[in-house]
């Protein structure tokens, strides 16, 4: 049973401007991912479908939600991770999709999905490039816009030269437009190695970058800070935008070229190159903050592996390998990672009213992705609250014709979204006023409650640039139903500043104290405006016909 119906009468209307536009800034750590790797037996480069480890190609979506939720559980319970990463291909996606999103959905319910794709082991990159942009499309179409969920584009894309590589993340991102930045990863160039030759590419502003390091690379490292210099050499300056999606060393005896290493204790002093690894690793990782996925938590037969599985299905169970290496591992995570789930708080601490006033600015408490989304981590406007979202002060700025007082959100791009706790008194039609400034040709809202549109995207036209002049205007009228919800303001076009929401009783909300321009969109507007007087009665008179304050038509 839906909760809210509607019935949006749109409206056409000018306003003016008063923001300023930026570029995207990248957030500065990565330390909120502490993750494993969770990999197919055969290794994830195939050419077929990905069976993840305790999975079988005979389940089902619930099967693989069982299989996940006994994995990913136990690695939460066993390591204290908040995140995992997993393979994608094109086989998978387009052909065991229906399975493959039990995995997806269980883990997305836990914590962080860095979903990468690995490719058949081959020199050429995808077989079949239409498949490669099919893959992403479904992914990106279901989880595109999912708070937990993240997009490794390749995974060690060694096939490409720096300029091709470059060229395939800037299609990419031009193909997807609306995935959040810093919900993207780019690896570095040949097997993740080289993350400069990416990363100074100003068309990657706001996205993460990846990296990877091995011992089998460079054997003849037998120190702690060599392995340290090597793993700098290949992030550079770009530390607090990486995250090193690949680390990993023997954790159950095997051999390396005729040489037999039994269990290891890395929390001794280095005898050989495998402990000086994954020491220097583990610290290089802790002082840089950095988040990082161990590979792997779980692959059957790897002596890499933290953990061994044993049963089926709900009988999952995984058992630590070598617990020096998971204290290494939990090491390397820094104590400033949070891992307690977030809670989200009416600003003012019980929701705001419908009918009413809710101010842009008091959105709900809880933090980036999850009550809000901004897509820089600072406050530009420096005012009101501390926290990503850009708040500006309206002293200076007029609203119908008066001097302002208070906030607005401003600095806002497309993509980005404000959630309210809200409480509707009765069921019934409210009319819905903004408060608002542009400056854009291109500025767009759109309103949604339990995730739920409530209308169409809303254009507001640029009149005028003088960045300080706030407008009134109807945008619709909406079925509501009585309780409390979450009311979602979407910014679907750039640069429009928010003052506040009106919810009104009825087809209308009463006229504003200053004089604004308003018209059903179904008139064509080719003659201005003039606001006329008869009988004591204000109304607006456009090409011949006449439009009370509230946009009704006068006959």
């Amino acid at each position: 049973m839906k909760m809210f119906g509607y019935g949006f009468r749109r409206v056409a209307c000018s306003v003016l401007a008063a923001t300023a536009l930026s570029a995207v800034s990248s957030f500065a750590v990565t330390s909120q991912f502490r993750g494993v790797n969770w990999a197919d037996k055969r290794d994830n480069f195939v050419s077929d479908v990905l069976v993840l480890s305790g999975m079988s190609l005979s389940d089902n979506y619930q099967s693989a939600s069982v299989v996940a939720d006994r994995v990913i559980g136990q690695f939460q319970e066993l390591f204290g991770t908040n995140s995992v990463r997993i393979p994608v291909n094109e086989p998978t996606v387009l052909k065991f999709w229906d399975t493959y999103t039990g995995v997806i959905d269980m883990g997305l319910s836990k914590g962080r999905i860095v979903m990468g794709y690995w490719g058949p082991a081959q020199p050429s990159g995808p077989k079949n490039m239409n498949d490669w942009w099919s893959m992403w499309a479904k992914i990106v179409e279901k989880y595109g816009d999912h708070p937990n969920a993240y997009f490794e584009i390749f995974n060690e894309p060694h096939m490409y030269s720096k300029d091709e590589l470059r060229n395939l993340y800037a299609q990419w991102l031009e193909k997807f437009p609306n995935v959040p930045r810093d919900h993207i990863l780019l690896d570095g160039s040949g097997l993740a190695w080289n993350v400069p030759d990416i990363a100074d590419d100003p068309r990657f502003e706001g996205c993460l970058f990846a990296v990877h390091e091995y011992t089998f690379w460079n054997m003849s490292i037998t120190t702690e800070q060599g392995w340290k210099n090597s793993f700098k050499g290949k992030v550079g300056k770009y530390a607090d935008r990486t995250v090193c999606t690949e680390w990993g060393g023997a954790m159950s005896p095997g051999e390396k070229n005729g040489v037999h290493y039994d269990y290891m204790d890395y929390n001794s002093t280095p005898t050989n190159y495998f402990m000086a690894y994954i020491r220097g690793m583990s610290d290089q990782l802790r002082e840089w903050e950095m988040g990082s996925f161990y590979w792997p938590g779980l692959r059957d037969g790897d002596w890499y592996s933290m953990t061994k599985r044993t049963g089926e299905g709900a009988n999952i169970k995984l058992e630590i390998v070598n617990q020096s290496g998971v204290d290494r591992m939990k090491m390397a995570w820094a104590d400033t990672v949070e891992t307690t789930p977030l809670v989200r708080e009416a600003y003012n601490g019980e929701p705001a009213a419908i009918p009413g006033i809710i101010e842009a600015e008091n959105y709900d408490k809880g933090g980036n992705r999850f009550s809000f989304y901004d897509k820089d981590a600072a406050n530009k406007g420096e005012t009101y609250r501390e926290d990503a979202v850009d708040v500006v002060t309206l002293d200076g700025a007029t609203c119908g014709g008066e001097a302002c007082k208070g906030y607005a959100v401003g600095y806002t791009e497309a993509g980005e979204w404000l959630e309210y706790s809200v409480k509707v008194a009765t069921s019934g039609k409210y009319a819905i006023r903004a408060n608002v400034a542009t400056a854009s040709e291109t500025s767009k809202i759109q309103l949604f409650v339990d995730g739920e549109a409530i209308g169409d995207t809303v254009t507001f036209e640029k009149v005028d640039t003088t960045w300080n002049v706030y407008k009134e205007v109807d945008i619709g009228v909406a079925n509501l139903t009585a309780g409390e919800h979450i009311l979602k303001l979407a910014i679907a076009g750039s640069y429009v500043n928010v003052d506040w929401l009106k919810f009104c009783e009825g087809e209308a909300c009463e006229a504003p104290t200053g004089i604004r321009e308003i018209m059903p969109a179904s008139v064509t507007k080719t003659s201005a405006p003039r606001l006329r007087k008869q009988g004591g009665q204000l109304f607006v008179e456009r090409n011949g016909m006449r439009f009370d304050l509230t946009g009704h038509r006068i006959k």
